[in-house]
């Protein structure tokens, strides 16, 4: 060790530890966008009126969408399809009906008349459930696994959305035939 007080050569060894860095941070980056993207590109989940829903039918195939509409009362039947316990209804929007088979509890408000928002997929086949009078009956019914019911107008969310429940309230009642008064 000398006392001196002259320039010394740098240490070269730190240089090429912090190389790597910001190319773990690049590649973090790169893996965080990618995974983003594909999930705003997978995860979509559109919403339909009933009326809608019906029309894109052929177009929407097994796809999972949100379908909204006011349940018939006369319609809604706890009924079985095999051994599993489900809720079949027909829901209404602007005059046309869509058959449901809803797996899982309902919500705790639903009943009819009041506009419903099912999450689920397009069957083509009969709803086939004990005791339900299928009023579309036109060979596809909409299997639901999530239901949320408008109970209130205390909603905090995007206008569109408002706007499609003020709807479904002024045109989803309608009076079916074949249900028994």
């Amino acid at each position: 060790m000398t006392d001196t007080l002259a320039p010394q050569s740098p240490r070269e060894g730190r240089t090429r530890q912090r190389r790597w860095v910001p190319a773990v941070i690049a590649v973090a980056v790169l893996v965080a966008v990618i995974a983003l993207v594909w999930n705003l590109l997978t995860g979509a989940l559109f919403f339909y009126n009933a009326d809608e829903a019906v029309a894109e039918r052929i177009e929407l195939g097994d796809d999972r969408f949100t379908l909204q509409g006011t349940p018939v009362g006369c319609s809604i039947v706890s009924g079985s399809q095999g051994e599993e316990v489900v809720t079949a209804f027909t829901v209404s929007f602007d005059g046309v009906l869509v058959d449901v088979v809803h797996r899982g509890e309902p919500a705790e408000l639903f009943e009819g008349g009041t506009p419903v928002v099912l999450d689920g997929n397009w069957v083509q086949a009969p709803p086939d459930v004990s005791g339900f009078p299928a009023l579309a009956d036109d060979g596809w019914h909409y299997s639901s696994d999530r239901m949320r019911v408008k109970h209130d107008n205390d909603y905090i969310n995007d206008d569109e959305y408002d706007e499609r429940l003020a709807e479904s309230s002024t045109q989803g009642e309608i009076t079916a035939e074949g249900c028994s008064a």
